[in-house]
Protein backbone atom coordinates (compact mmCIF):
# COMPACT_ATOMS: atom_id res chain seq x y z
CA UNK A 1 0.00 0.00 0.00
CA UNK A 2 1.17 3.61 -1.03
CA UNK A 3 -0.06 6.84 1.34
CA UNK A 4 -1.05 9.70 0.23
CA UNK A 5 -1.46 12.30 3.01
CA UNK A 6 -4.09 15.23 1.96
CA UNK A 7 -3.81 18.61 4.52
CA UNK A 8 -5.66 21.19 4.04
CA UNK A 9 -4.55 24.41 5.16
CA UNK A 10 -5.57 28.07 5.81
CA UNK A 11 -1.53 28.91 6.00
CA UNK A 12 -1.95 28.72 10.01
CA UNK A 13 1.93 28.45 11.80
CA UNK A 14 0.50 25.06 12.64
CA UNK A 15 1.02 23.52 9.64
CA UNK A 16 4.53 22.73 10.02
CA UNK A 17 4.31 21.12 13.24
CA UNK A 18 1.35 19.20 11.40
CA UNK A 19 3.59 18.19 8.08
CA UNK A 20 6.62 17.03 10.64
CA UNK A 21 4.48 14.80 11.97
CA UNK A 22 3.82 13.20 8.57
CA UNK A 23 7.85 13.15 8.22
CA UNK A 24 8.24 11.61 11.40
CA UNK A 25 5.94 8.02 10.47
CA UNK A 26 7.85 5.40 11.19
CA UNK A 27 6.03 3.97 7.92
CA UNK A 28 7.25 6.68 5.32
CA UNK A 29 4.50 7.98 3.46
CA UNK A 30 4.36 8.45 -0.25
CA UNK A 31 3.09 11.79 -0.77
CA UNK A 32 2.24 14.83 1.33
CA UNK A 33 -0.35 17.06 -0.31
CA UNK A 34 -1.13 20.35 1.30
CA UNK A 35 -4.40 22.18 0.01
CA UNK A 36 -4.06 25.53 0.59
CA UNK A 37 -7.60 27.96 1.35
CA UNK A 38 -5.73 31.13 0.75
CA UNK A 39 -3.95 33.45 -1.38
CA UNK A 40 -0.93 33.68 0.57
CA UNK A 41 2.71 32.35 0.80
CA UNK A 42 2.75 29.08 3.05
CA UNK A 43 5.96 28.04 4.89
CA UNK A 44 6.61 24.45 4.63
CA UNK A 45 9.41 22.26 5.36
CA UNK A 46 11.92 20.86 2.87
CA UNK A 47 10.42 17.35 1.00
CA UNK A 48 10.37 16.28 -2.01
CA UNK A 49 7.13 14.51 -1.03
CA UNK A 50 5.22 17.71 -0.69
CA UNK A 51 3.16 19.07 -3.10
CA UNK A 52 1.21 22.64 -2.71
CA UNK A 53 -2.08 22.65 -4.36
CA UNK A 54 -4.24 25.90 -4.01
CA UNK A 55 -8.30 25.90 -3.38
CA UNK A 56 -9.03 28.67 -5.83
CA UNK A 57 -12.78 27.81 -5.11
CA UNK A 58 -12.58 28.57 -1.83
CA UNK A 59 -15.02 25.41 -1.35
CA UNK A 60 -13.78 25.21 2.90
CA UNK A 61 -12.03 22.43 4.22
CA UNK A 62 -14.25 19.14 2.75
CA UNK A 63 -13.37 20.86 -0.76
CA UNK A 64 -9.51 21.05 -0.19
CA UNK A 65 -9.72 17.80 1.26
CA UNK A 66 -11.55 16.45 -2.15
CA UNK A 67 -8.57 18.19 -4.18
CA UNK A 68 -6.06 16.67 -2.49
CA UNK A 69 -8.24 13.21 -3.26
CA UNK A 70 -8.57 13.67 -6.63
CA UNK A 71 -4.47 14.73 -6.94
CA UNK A 72 -3.24 11.35 -4.66
CA UNK A 73 -1.84 8.87 -6.38
CA UNK A 74 -1.39 6.54 -3.30
CA UNK A 75 -3.73 3.23 -3.28
CA UNK A 76 -4.46 5.11 1.03
CA UNK A 77 -5.69 8.26 2.16
CA UNK A 78 -4.76 9.43 5.12
CA UNK A 79 -6.27 12.71 6.67
CA UNK A 80 -4.62 15.34 8.79
CA UNK A 81 -6.01 19.14 9.81
CA UNK A 82 -3.31 21.96 10.00
CA UNK A 83 -3.48 21.90 13.45
CA UNK A 84 -3.44 18.48 14.25
CA UNK A 85 -0.56 15.87 14.41
CA UNK A 86 0.36 12.45 14.38
CA UNK A 87 2.34 10.12 16.86
CA UNK A 88 5.20 8.66 14.83
CA UNK A 89 3.46 5.09 14.69
CA UNK A 90 0.26 6.28 13.78
CA UNK A 91 -0.25 5.05 10.24
CA UNK A 92 2.06 1.76 10.76
CA UNK A 93 -0.27 0.61 13.08
CA UNK A 94 -3.85 1.81 11.66
CA UNK A 95 -2.09 -0.19 8.04
CA UNK A 96 -1.39 -3.44 10.40
CA UNK A 97 -5.01 -3.65 11.14
CA UNK A 98 -6.44 -3.34 8.15
CA UNK A 99 -4.89 -5.60 6.85
CA UNK A 100 -7.49 -8.40 6.88
CA UNK A 101 -10.34 -6.01 6.46
CA UNK A 102 -11.56 -6.72 3.03
CA UNK A 103 -11.40 -3.98 0.29
CA UNK A 104 -13.53 -1.44 2.41
CA UNK A 105 -12.60 -0.05 5.26
CA UNK A 106 -12.20 3.00 7.07
CA UNK A 107 -9.19 3.37 10.22
CA UNK A 108 -9.62 5.53 13.07
CA UNK A 109 -7.43 5.96 16.68
CA UNK A 110 -8.11 7.66 19.97
CA UNK A 111 -6.64 10.98 20.33
CA UNK A 112 -5.28 13.26 22.89
CA UNK A 113 -7.51 16.59 23.07
CA UNK A 114 -5.26 19.60 24.02
CA UNK A 115 -7.04 22.53 25.01
CA UNK A 116 -7.97 25.11 25.10
CA UNK A 117 -5.60 26.60 27.49
CA UNK A 118 -4.21 23.76 29.66
CA UNK A 119 -6.83 21.41 29.38
CA UNK A 120 -6.05 17.45 27.99
CA UNK A 121 -8.46 14.62 27.54
CA UNK A 122 -8.34 11.22 25.32
CA UNK A 123 -10.89 11.00 23.09
CA UNK A 124 -12.94 8.94 22.30
CA UNK A 125 -14.18 7.06 25.99
CA UNK A 126 -15.73 4.46 23.68
CA UNK A 127 -14.66 2.85 20.69
CA UNK A 128 -16.93 1.49 17.58
CA UNK A 129 -17.39 -2.25 17.83
CA UNK A 130 -20.02 -3.97 15.19
CA UNK A 131 -23.19 -1.53 15.62
CA UNK A 132 -23.87 0.72 13.11
CA UNK A 133 -21.77 4.37 12.21
CA UNK A 134 -25.05 6.63 13.53
CA UNK A 135 -25.69 4.59 16.31
CA UNK A 136 -21.46 4.52 17.57
CA UNK A 137 -21.60 8.34 16.70
CA UNK A 138 -25.28 9.57 18.19
CA UNK A 139 -26.40 7.52 20.63
CA UNK A 140 -25.51 9.45 23.86
CA UNK A 141 -24.92 7.52 26.86
CA UNK A 142 -23.12 9.71 28.86
CA UNK A 143 -23.67 13.57 30.07
CA UNK A 144 -20.19 14.36 28.47
CA UNK A 145 -19.56 15.50 25.41
CA UNK A 146 -16.53 13.52 23.58
CA UNK A 147 -17.90 9.77 24.49
CA UNK A 148 -17.51 8.61 20.82
CA UNK A 149 -15.86 10.50 17.75
CA UNK A 150 -14.11 9.44 14.47
CA UNK A 151 -12.18 12.88 14.35
CA UNK A 152 -10.87 13.52 10.76
CA UNK A 153 -7.07 13.10 11.65
CA UNK A 154 -7.39 9.96 12.75
CA UNK A 155 -8.82 8.60 9.44
CA UNK A 156 -7.25 6.63 6.60
CA UNK A 157 -9.25 5.03 4.08
CA UNK A 158 -8.78 3.38 0.49
CA UNK A 159 -8.44 6.04 -1.76
CA UNK A 160 -11.63 4.55 -3.63
CA UNK A 161 -13.96 4.83 -1.33
CA UNK A 162 -13.23 8.75 -1.19
CA UNK A 163 -13.56 8.89 -5.01
CA UNK A 164 -16.90 6.96 -4.98
CA UNK A 165 -18.17 9.26 -1.95
CA UNK A 166 -17.08 12.42 -2.54
CA UNK A 167 -15.95 14.31 0.21
CA UNK A 168 -17.24 17.45 -1.31
CA UNK A 169 -20.23 16.22 -1.82
CA UNK A 170 -21.10 17.77 1.85
CA UNK A 171 -19.30 20.85 1.55
CA UNK A 172 -20.83 23.46 3.77
CA UNK A 173 -21.81 20.69 6.01
CA UNK A 174 -21.63 21.41 9.81
CA UNK A 175 -20.43 17.98 10.31
CA UNK A 176 -17.96 16.88 7.29
CA UNK A 177 -16.46 14.46 8.72
CA UNK A 178 -19.78 12.32 10.28
CA UNK A 179 -21.59 13.16 6.79
CA UNK A 180 -18.87 11.68 4.54
CA UNK A 181 -18.50 8.28 7.01
CA UNK A 182 -22.02 8.21 6.83
CA UNK A 183 -22.72 8.21 3.20
CA UNK A 184 -19.88 5.06 2.76
CA UNK A 185 -21.07 3.01 5.41
CA UNK A 186 -24.36 3.58 3.84
CA UNK A 187 -23.08 2.60 0.08
CA UNK A 188 -20.78 -0.25 1.05
CA UNK A 189 -22.36 -2.64 3.38
CA UNK A 190 -19.25 -4.79 3.83
CA UNK A 191 -17.67 -1.45 5.18
CA UNK A 192 -15.17 -2.12 8.45
CA UNK A 193 -14.74 0.57 10.52
CA UNK A 194 -11.44 0.49 12.71
CA UNK A 195 -10.62 1.96 15.57
CA UNK A 196 -7.69 1.14 17.41
CA UNK A 197 -7.46 1.65 21.63
CA UNK A 198 -3.91 3.75 21.28
CA UNK A 199 -3.74 7.19 21.04
CA UNK A 200 -2.49 8.27 17.69
CA UNK A 201 -3.43 11.45 17.40
CA UNK A 202 -3.33 15.00 18.79
CA UNK A 203 -6.48 17.04 18.01
CA UNK A 204 -5.76 20.60 19.24
CA UNK A 205 -8.43 22.71 20.11
CA UNK A 206 -7.88 26.83 20.35
CA UNK A 207 -10.08 29.46 20.05
CA UNK A 208 -8.42 30.15 16.69
CA UNK A 209 -9.92 26.27 15.69
CA UNK A 210 -12.01 27.27 12.31
CA UNK A 211 -14.51 24.71 13.85
CA UNK A 212 -15.15 27.25 17.12
CA UNK A 213 -17.20 30.02 16.82
CA UNK A 214 -20.05 31.64 18.17
CA UNK A 215 -22.52 32.46 15.40
CA UNK A 216 -25.88 30.78 16.50
CA UNK A 217 -26.05 27.68 13.55
CA UNK A 218 -28.40 26.28 15.60
CA UNK A 219 -30.52 25.31 12.75
CA UNK A 220 -28.49 24.24 10.18
CA UNK A 221 -27.48 21.39 13.09
CA UNK A 222 -31.32 20.63 13.00
CA UNK A 223 -30.93 20.67 9.57
CA UNK A 224 -27.89 18.10 9.43
CA UNK A 225 -29.57 15.95 11.45
CA UNK A 226 -33.15 15.45 9.77
CA UNK A 227 -31.36 15.66 7.04
CA UNK A 228 -28.56 12.70 7.82
CA UNK A 229 -30.30 10.71 9.98
CA UNK A 230 -34.14 11.18 8.71
CA UNK A 231 -34.21 7.05 8.33
CA UNK A 232 -32.36 6.24 11.51
CA UNK A 233 -34.23 5.44 14.38
CA UNK A 234 -35.84 7.62 16.77
CA UNK A 235 -33.67 7.54 19.39
CA UNK A 236 -30.76 8.13 17.45
CA UNK A 237 -32.63 11.43 15.56
CA UNK A 238 -34.08 12.75 19.26
CA UNK A 239 -30.21 11.79 20.79
CA UNK A 240 -28.38 13.96 18.36
CA UNK A 241 -31.09 17.15 18.24
CA UNK A 242 -30.47 16.63 21.78
CA UNK A 243 -26.71 17.64 22.24
CA UNK A 244 -25.02 18.67 18.64
CA UNK A 245 -27.38 21.19 17.84
CA UNK A 246 -27.38 22.03 21.96
CA UNK A 247 -23.87 22.54 21.89
CA UNK A 248 -24.12 24.90 18.97
CA UNK A 249 -26.54 26.94 20.98
CA UNK A 250 -24.79 27.28 23.72
CA UNK A 251 -21.51 27.98 21.75
CA UNK A 252 -23.88 31.32 20.21
CA UNK A 253 -25.28 32.34 24.02
CA UNK A 254 -28.58 31.73 22.27
CA UNK A 255 -30.96 30.15 24.89
CA UNK A 256 -34.18 30.25 22.22
CA UNK A 257 -31.38 27.92 20.21
CA UNK A 258 -31.67 25.52 23.04
CA UNK A 259 -34.84 25.69 23.21
CA UNK A 260 -35.41 25.00 19.63
CA UNK A 261 -33.61 22.06 19.48
CA UNK A 262 -35.18 20.41 22.71
CA UNK A 263 -38.53 20.58 20.97
CA UNK A 264 -37.07 19.37 17.66
CA UNK A 265 -35.56 16.63 19.53
CA UNK A 266 -38.90 15.72 20.75
CA UNK A 267 -41.14 16.29 17.94
CA UNK A 268 -38.27 14.44 15.94
CA UNK A 269 -36.94 11.64 17.46
CA UNK A 270 -37.44 9.85 21.02
CA UNK A 271 -34.48 10.73 22.74
CA UNK A 272 -32.53 9.17 25.56
CA UNK A 273 -32.30 10.19 29.54
CA UNK A 274 -28.48 11.23 29.04
CA UNK A 275 -29.01 13.67 26.00
CA UNK A 276 -32.12 15.30 27.77
CA UNK A 277 -30.11 15.29 30.69
CA UNK A 278 -26.54 16.92 28.75
CA UNK A 279 -29.62 19.77 27.32
CA UNK A 280 -31.15 20.37 30.28
CA UNK A 281 -27.89 21.08 31.97
CA UNK A 282 -26.21 22.98 29.01
CA UNK A 283 -29.68 25.10 28.52
CA UNK A 284 -29.42 26.01 32.77
CA UNK A 285 -25.53 26.49 32.74
CA UNK A 286 -26.06 28.97 29.84
CA UNK A 287 -29.25 30.66 31.88
CA UNK A 288 -26.92 31.51 35.02
CA UNK A 289 -24.21 32.81 33.00
CA UNK A 290 -26.35 35.08 31.89
CA UNK A 291 -27.53 35.95 34.70
CA UNK A 292 -24.55 36.57 36.08
CA UNK A 293 -23.45 38.90 33.07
Amino acid sequence: MTISVVIPTLGRPSLADAVRSVQSQTRPVSEIIVVADTDQPVALPADDRIRLLRNTGRRGPAGSRQIGIDAAEGSVIALLDDDDEWHPNKIERQLSAALEAGPHWIASCRMDVVGPGDRRRVWPRKLIRSEPVADYLFRFTDVRLGGRSLQTSTLCFPAELARAIRWDAHAGSVHDEPSWVLSVARTFSDLRVIQLPDVLSTYNVSTESVSRHTSDDTDRYIDWGLRYLGNEPARIRGDYLCTSPVSAAVAAGSLRGVRHSVASAFEHGRPGLAAVGYAAMSGLRLALRRVRA
